[in-house]
């Protein structure tokens, strides 16, 4: 039986969440702004912390599904954003501590006026070393993989296709369960993507292998949601349901040495590509990065013709 007596740092934390003063991200990140401007801070840094706070807010949504209030961001929340950056925006090592430095001073500020009970971001620190590898599948991995999918039940059956949807148009995952049955161009061979990270909505191309899986796995679906990748009830997939699935699967696959999550399929499909001889202009355009500085972490070569390209070199060709 525990103890009746509650533990001194407990009490004390129970009489400083008393002092706390709620605040949204929003109302925090105004007051910080007017905070600096009063001790005199110049435009162009305020400028400066108005930029990055508002990436880590979009993350933020992202991630919770909406704006939260400052005291329920987490160490979990602030290391999730330095992965994003990383693997998905593809800053480097600069660009990444300018974002955290912004981030640090925020979060110090919360603290100091009590916005925040516990300070996350107190012995989170800029990154050192080297611009980090990019992680992506191998062939054997990738069937591995695919062989999890239990495809004599339909959330195996829509885990398979998934993947190779993710494989074969370098989709991110958002974009990729933003997708809509009526999204799917088969006479045209090519996929409309909205929900993009630009908010600039895309077609990319897809394989005749895709398209053949998808023709089988639409006809199982049969009409059973707008989206094409939902849950058993037909709502929308959730992405974060999704990466516990691929998580599993890489455990059961005794896959090691790469993160089993959504966004090493994108970086996948753009190491295949490239070894296969695509170039950076229609990597580009497929993977709808704004500017070449993700691009060319893969490749500095430059061509036409992305859907002929894409029919030649897409991976799931090979397995």
């Amino acid at each position: 039986m525990r103890k009746n007596k509650l533990d001194e740092k407990v009490i004390q934390s129970l009489q400083t969440f008393d002092r706390i003063k709620e605040k949204s991200f929003d109302e925090a990140l105004e007051d910080f702004c007017e905070d600096r401007r009063r001790s005199g801070t110049r435009e162009s840094t305020i400028v400066y912390y108005q930029k990055e706070l508002s990436l880590f807010r979009r993350f933020m949504v992202r991630e919770k599904e909406g704006v939260i209030k400052v005291s329920e961001i987490d160490k979990e929340l602030l290391d999730g954003f330095v992965n994003y950056l990383r693997d998905e925006r593809g800053n480097n090592i600069g660009g990444v501590n300018a974002k955290i430095r912004a981030v640090r001073a925020f979060m110090f500020y919360c603290a100091e006026m009590k916005y925040i009970l516990n300070n996350p971001a107190e012995n989170w620190k800029q990154i050192k070393g080297k611009e980090p590898e990019i992680n992506a599948f191998t062939s054997s991995q990738i069937k591995a993989l695919l062989k999890q999918a239990d495809r004599q039940t339909f959330t195996g059956l829509r885990d398979y296709n998934l993947m190779l949807f993710l494989l074969d148009t370098g989709a991110r995952i958002s974009e990729a369960l933003s997708v809509k049955v009526d999204d799917v161009l088969m006479a045209e061979g090519r996929v409309f993507l909205r929900n993009t990270k630009s908010n600039l909505n895309r077609y990319v191309p897809i394989s005749d292998r895709l398209k053949n899986e998808l023709k089988q796995y639409i006809r199982v679906h049969d009409g059973m949601s707008e989206y094409l990748f939902c849950s058993l009830d037909g709502q929308l997939l959730n992405r974060n349901r999704f990466r516990y699935i691929l998580h599993t699967y890489g455990k059961e696959a005794e896959i090691k040495n790469v993160r089993c999550s959504p966004h090493t399929f994108r970086h996948t499909f753009a190491k295949f590509y490239i070894l296969n001889g695509g170039d950076a202009f229609s990597l580009m355009q497929i993977m709808g990065h704004s500017t070449l500085d993700m691009t060319k972490k893969y490749v500095r070569l430059f061509s036409t013709d992305v859907v002929n390209k894409h029919k030649q070199y897409s991976p799931i060709n090979n397995l």
